[in-house]
């Protein structure tokens, strides 16, 4: 017999099915800081606790979040962060887990960034 028949014949109503979150590639959670959105908690994490008090104390002028950046082959590497510190030095920083740091993509593209455009990744 029928699942549904069963149900009928009982006099029940077929259960919804519960309804599931899509689960992202590596379980990072999307999450609000002061109105902003960031791809990950240890993203997030690193903004307000290392960069902002940072940006308070005069130490860095500037932080810019998700900067794209083109490379050979119509390939896009996009950096969490760009700082530029009251020295004027320019750094590119990537918050990644142990995992995504292991990615052949992603290090095949921190090695395009150090080739085309002369910039070292920094990993946090």
């Amino acid at each position: 017999m029928e699942f549904r028949a069963w149900m009928a014949r009982r006099g029940q109503e077929e259960p919804e099915p519960a309804e599931e979150k899509p689960v992202n590639k590596y379980r990072n959670v999307l999450t609000t800081v002061d109105g902003k959105k960031f791809g990950s908690k240890k993203e997030a994490r690193y903004y307000e606790n290392v960069l902002l008090p940072k940006l308070q104390a005069g130490s860095i002028r500037l932080i810019l979040r998700q900067v794209p950046f083109d490379l050979p082959g119509g390939i896009r590497y996009i950096a969490d962060f760009c700082i530029l510190t009251k020295d004027r030095e320019f750094h590119v920083i990537d918050v990644k887990s142990e995992i995504t740091k292991k990615n052949r993509v992603y290090i095949n593209k921190k090695k395009q960034m150090a080739a085309c455009w002369g910039l070292k990744v920094e990993e946090a």
